[in-house]
């Protein structure tokens, strides 16, 4: 049997791999390390180059293995054993596994991507719940809906005794942050990751970012030499290639948007239902209720997307022009035949 490589369009990673001259000075920096000494603890450097490129302080960040350490930081910080926190259903996995940790429960708003999510609705059904935690992805993961920043003021607005998490993983694709709020809204905590966008998902690099009080209360809940001194010079070494980024987000941005026209050519043709949703992260939403049919073609053709499998949703990765084209070709022959 012919092999066939995989097009793992699964995970949201950045398809496209770090620059060839990048890669070398990367190595250069790796010479100089001393693996027989601890990693700086507080990840100076790297803050460092954090903050001059997200337009805040060092002492506005604090500095996890992924941004998954530092959700699990401040979920840790913020509820006890029977407490709550507030979260939009569909979204992101994980935080329902950190407050299963706490013994804490999740309690969900149920949000339908086919419309506008109403923020009156979402704040009063919050207040109702009596969490202690409010936290959403924007953009959304796994439906690519972004939240515009005057319904997250609204959003801090109401809930000013209680603390606020927006999870920024996508935000280099979608361009909306909440980190300019964090002097106005003490109870605003943003995390942020450099495993998307900047494609350093090995290194497992991630931020959380809030004024300066805050950070100082949350940094007695981290663990100390949690990230590689490996990661740490890379990372630091990249960030400040910035506009590289920027590049690269660009060309990101322009196949998501071809991929999505084309997606719903698919969806208005098709006398099979079939449903794709904008977005302002890296990835496009969808839903058929006949998803079985649709894996299986793709997998046949050796390409791996996201498959939730509680209901009829998945979720397919934006990838490079060659690979996105081969995603439609199998839809396409899928959905009308």
């Amino acid at each position: 049997m012919k092999k066939v490589n995989k097009i793992r369009l699964n995970a949201n990673e950045n398809y496209k791999p770090l620059e060839e001259n990048i890669i070398t000075n990367l190595f250069s920096t790796i010479e100089k390390i001393e693996l027989n000494r601890y990693p700086d603890t507080d990840g100076k450097e790297l803050r460092e180059a954090y903050a001059a490129y997200a337009g805040v302080k060092r002492e506005n960040i604090i500095l996890g293995n992924g941004s998954d350490e530092m959700l699990s930081l401040a979920i840790s910080k913020n509820i006890s054993k029977g407490e709550k926190i507030f979260a939009l259903d569909p979204d992101f996995s994980m935080y329902d596994f950190y407050v299963s940790l706490k013994e804490g429960e999740v309690v969900k708003y149920k949000f339908n991507p086919k419309e506008e999510l109403n923020i009156d609705n979402f704040i009063s059904e919050g207040l109702k719940s009596k969490a202690k935690l409010i936290i959403f992805s924007n953009p959304n993961n796994p439906t690519g809906y972004g939240f515009k920043i005057s319904h997250i003021k609204k959003i801090l607005e109401a809930f000013k005794d209680k603390t606020v998490l927006v999870d920024e993983a996508y935000y280099e694709f979608y361009g909306e942050s909440a980190i300019e709020l964090i002097n106005e809204y003490k109870n605003l905590i943003v995390t942020r990751t450099l495993s998307k966008a900047w494609g350093l998902a090995a290194l497992r690099v991630g931020f959380l970012i809030s004024n300066e009080e805050s950070i100082r209360e949350l940094m007695n809940y981290k663990v100390p030499y949690n990230v590689n001194s490996i990661s740490q010079a890379l990372a630091a070494k990249v960030i400040r290639n910035w506009k590289e980024l920027k590049k690269r987000v660009e060309v990101i941005v322009k196949e998501r948007e071809k991929l999505y026209k084309n997606l719903l050519e698919i969806q208005k043709e098709s006398s099979l239902k079939i449903k794709f949703y904008p977005s302002k992260a890296n990835y496009i939403f969808g839903e058929t209720d006949h998803k079985d049919i649709l894996i299986r073609a793709l997998e046949e053709a050796g390409i791996i997307i996201r498959d939730f499998n509680k209901d009829n949703t998945f979720r397919i990765t934006v990838a490079s022009s060659l690979e996105n084209e081969k995603v439609v070709e199998v839809i396409r022959r899928t959905f009308l035949k």
